[in-house]
């Protein structure tokens, strides 16, 4: 089943108009649902209520009409207004539901992906907005850029695959953070294990400021460190019992010497 995508486009040069066509982009089919306010200025008013939950937006401007540029500054500050408010949202929503959030299931909407296309392309002498201004715009707004054509068809459907693509990374990225991730490790110290401490929570370590948490249902701690400090002190008691085992032995051996001489002057 193809994954649904809306799109919006906004600015100039198209006409008000809904449509859905189905594109397939890297070997995957996409069912996208698209809505072109363009050109349409008694539109402006209806964005807030129909538009701006759309996935993504293809703000056009004309590249023989400089002012056309500057009109999308109005979209683009909807735009950023419905991304912040999208975040605000998400994050209700998620102290709402708590650890009802199923795992892996995206909590909200993610962020909308935003394009730049400077249309016409294709009417080289009539050019009054180089490719480097659209390209700043794009990026000073944090947007991708694509000069088109609508009628030469010049790069159309690779602005759609480009839209396509980031809705489907941002997607990604959004249920990624959607993910319920494990509590961190506390700072605690090793020692003996306290129950009462692992109910609440707590740690109860006395001795040793190490990375640690608490199994409660095996009753035992698992310390991250505890391994290696305990191979050190094992390794620590062997070299000591060995040396122990060294000094005896010349002690014994010095005392036997010593007992045969004094045997021998006795004899003398």
């Amino acid at each position: 089943m193809a994954d649904k995508i809306s799109i919006t486009i906004c600015g100039d040069g198209g006409c008000e108009d809904s449509y859905s066509v189905t594109r397939t982009v890297d070997g995957l089919p996409y069912f996208l649902s698209i809505t072109d306010t363009a050109g349409q200025e008694e539109y402006r008013g209806l964005w807030t209520a129909s538009t701006l939950k759309s996935d993504a937006f293809l703000l056009v401007y004309d590249i023989t009409n400089p002012s056309s540029l500057q009109t999308l500054d109005h979209f683009m500050g909807l735009i950023n207004m419905e991304a912040e408010q999208r975040v605000e949202d998400n994050d209700r929503l998620r102290r709402e539901l708590g650890a009802r959030c199923a795992e892996g299931a995206p909590v909200g909407l993610p962020p909308p992906v935003k394009i730049v296309a400077g249309n016409k392309c294709d009417l080289k002498n009539g050019r009054a907005v180089p490719s480097r201004d659209g390209l700043e715009y794009a990026r000073k707004h944090g947007c991708g850029f694509m000069e088109t054509s609508a009628r030469d068809m010049v790069n159309i459907e690779e602005t759609f695959a480009l839209l396509v693509r980031r809705v489907v990374d941002t997607r990604r990225v959004h249920q990624q953070q959607s993910t319920p991730r494990p509590p961190p490790f506390t700072r605690g110290t090793i020692g003996a294990y306290d129950g009462a401490a692992a109910d609440s929570g707590g740690c109860q370590c006395q001795q040793v400021n190490v990375p640690c948490h608490i199994d409660s249902k095996r009753g035992s701690h698992v310390e991250r460190n505890g391994i290696g400090i305990a191979r050190r002190i094992q390794q620590n008691a062997r070299t000591i019992a060995s040396t122990v085992e060294q000094q005896q032995g010349i002690y014994g051996h010095s005392r036997k010497t010593i007992s045969n001489s004094i045997s021998a002057i006795q004899e003398e």
